[in-house]
């Protein structure tokens, strides 16, 4: 090989291959990205994007994402924009072969832990930060609503983590994208997790993965 081709195979194996937008704060649907970025061990480049004036995201991002939030990622290989984290986890863990089974019947598994994720544990501490931290003053009325919604969550957790290391035996995109969540569920939602047991030898257990840990 001469020495330009050298190079022009030094470059395309150096080229970053995915872009991960995002913004400074490190939110649960942050990091349950960044922690399938680590895991998979995809090349990948942050973009960090600002909030203006308004509080809004800059007007272009809009391209990649029409509902304007971050997480987000493109894939210059194949040129595909992917936003909501459920989604970025499923792409990466296809196009890593990593996360996910190729089973159909425990990929089934894992999937509809991922969809509780999105629909329920997600939305609910969503909901819970809002009310405590940003929503206006007599809005605390409605806090405990949510607090008992992620306390029933933990124990359909708690349940499903009996005589298992992970949710659906094999660690997978379920676990990464419920594992953010948990790590903050005391703080936020005054849950005590000593109550749960399993749930959190399993928080612990990914808490300790050197990707859990992963930062930019």
């Amino acid at each position: 090989m001469t020495n330009r081709g050298l190079f022009g195979a030094f470059l395309k194996a150096n080229i970053q291959m995915i872009d991960f937008y995002t913004i400074p704060s490190l939110s649960p649907n942050v990091r349950k990205a960044l922690v399938m970025l680590a895991e998979t061990g995809l090349p990948y480049s942050v973009v960090r994007l600002e909030r203006q004036g308004d509080g809004k995201l800059p007007e272009a991002f809009s391209a990649i994402n029409p509902n304007a939030t971050v997480p987000a990622i493109v894939d210059r290989e194949s040129g595909e924009a992917i936003f909501e984290s459920g989604a970025i986890l499923y792409y990466l863990a296809l196009k890593s072969g990593k996360l996910l089974s190729a089973d159909p019947g425990v990929r089934g598994q894992v999937m509809k832990w991922l969809m509780f994720e999105a629909a329920n544990v997600g939305p609910a501490m969503g909901e819970l930060y809002h009310y405590l931290l940003k929503a206006p003053e007599g809005a605390e009325a409605v806090v405990p609503r949510y607090q008992d919604k992620v306390a029933r969550y933990c124990s359909i957790l708690e349940r499903q983590l009996e005589g298992r290391e992970y949710l659906c035996g094999d660690y997978s995109i379920a676990d990464v994208a419920l594992y953010p969540w948990t790590a903050i569920v005391e703080e936020m939602a005054e849950v005590d997790l000593a109550s749960y047991p399993n749930l959190r030898r399993w928080a612990d257990t990914i808490g300790r993965r050197p990707a859990a840990q992963a930062t930019y």
